[in-house]
């Protein structure tokens, strides 16, 4: 966990120079925390509870100043820890109706920001590893067929939400890994992933109806905000889910209309979060909110309007989201949104020029600067593929 002592954002760097009195006094008392972390790991002192509070400080320290590898590392060492732990819990009949299989020890919270941060993971990069996909799958149909038709409040509707992303996530994350263009649409393996489509889809449907009525109530605040972050979720979360299964990059365009509201939705979140000023000078939060979203629309909507302000206001909103950077997630959008639009027919992206991702190297992220690289199809008539290569600074 905390092996990589001497690569910690132990103290202020040079670009830091001008961080203000509470940002140094933080990264002094973390630099104090770390070392205390450090010897009690060496003596075997800390509880379970203890080891994922500070995997969770560490990340939050070393995502804000830049260090995503170190960051990184800490979502899979906490998920790490908490499968080994349930390994101990293996049978037990409640596994698919609570987080925590022992309450007592560690709270389903914790477990939560967990899986919230699997989810985050899954879309950075190349997000797949064996334990994150594991922790996603704890929710199954049993989970979801007891949601009621009718939320008593946003808390309710929260808990029933992250359930369905979880469980659409880990059915995504299983087809990268597992349902390649080598496995028959015949086959058991696929018949599983469609039948979790539609199992997932009538979810989200029954969740929407069931929520209406809180949304016609909620307070302003920050239960308004979390309102709006959830319909931003299970809007971008809907489209992921009704496209995985397709090669078809094409098929994005008839979500067009929902890409739309996404860039509404995120620009709404933006709205009912606090503004930066000399008392928050940051734009850090440990959750994710809008750059997954907007990313999502940067690299799978092709309608220029749409992307383009996606992209743009990913750019102009300098933050920090967990694992993620704005700013160079908005660079990596414009260099595909560039390669794709090499290839324009009457404004329009042709199908065979479309990126399925972009992948990157992570060990330079805390410098500003990374490789980019993804595949791109040679020609409508040639399924070739070239790799294509970019580094980017920002």
């Amino acid at each position: 966990m905390v092996q990589c002592f001497d690569k910690m954002s132990l103290t202020p760097v040079e670009r830091d120079a001008a961080a203000n009195e509470h940002h140094q006094n933080a990264l002094r008392q973390y630099a104090k925390a770390v070392k205390h972390m450090a010897s009690d790991a060496a003596e075997k002192k800390l509880d379970l509870r203890t080891m994922l509070l500070s995997c969770l400080l560490i990340l939050a320290f070393e995502s804000w100043t830049g260090n995503m590898d170190l960051a990184v590392n800490q979502v899979h060492a906490g998920i790490r820890l908490i499968q080994e732990w349930k390994e101990n819990y293996r049978d037990d009949e409640d596994k698919f109706t609570r987080l925590s299989p022992a309450p007592y020890i560690v709270e389903d919270d914790l477990i939560q920001i967990f899986c919230r941060l699997a989810v985050q993971h899954s879309f950075f990069a190349d997000g797949h590893s064996p334990e994150l996909h594991a922790v996603l799958g704890t929710e199954g149909p049993r989970f979801t067929r007891s949601m009621p038709a009718t939320f008593s409040d946003i808390f309710e509707a929260g808990k029933y939400y992250n359930g369905i992303i979880r469980r659409g996530v880990y059915l995504i994350t299983t087809h990268s890994a597992y349902l390649g263009p080598d496995v028959r649409e015949d086959s058991a393996r696929w018949r599983w992933a469609m039948k979790e489509q539609e199992e997932i889809q009538a979810d989200v449907w029954r969740f929407n109806k069931a929520f209406e009525p809180v949304l016609q109530q909620v307070a302003d605040g920050p239960q308004k905000h979390y309102a709006l972050f959830i319909q931003l979720s299970m809007a971008i979360g809907y489209i992921g889910l009704s496209t995985h299964l397709s090669s078809d990059e094409s098929i994005h365009d008839q979500y067009n209309p929902v890409y739309k509201r996404v860039v509404f939705l995120a620009k709404a979140v933006m709205k009912e979060m606090p503004p930066r000023n000399s008392t928050r000078p940051s734009n850090f939060c440990f959750d994710t909110r809008i750059i997954v979203p907007l990313w999502v629309v940067g690299l799978k909507c092709r309608e220029p309007l749409i992307r383009r302000e996606a992209i743009n206001f990913l750019l102009s909103n300098p933050r920090r989201e967990g694992i993620w950077d704005s700013v160079f997630a908005g660079k990596v959008l414009q260099w595909a949104m560039e390669i794709e639009e090499e290839f324009l027919e009457d404004g329009k992206v042709l199908g065979w020029a479309r990126l399925g991702g972009v992948k990157w190297s992570g060990a330079e992220l805390a410098q500003k600067r990374a490789k980019l690289v993804c595949l791109q199809r040679v020609s409508a008539d040639d399924e070739t593929k070239v790799r294509r290569t970019k580094t980017i600074t920002w």
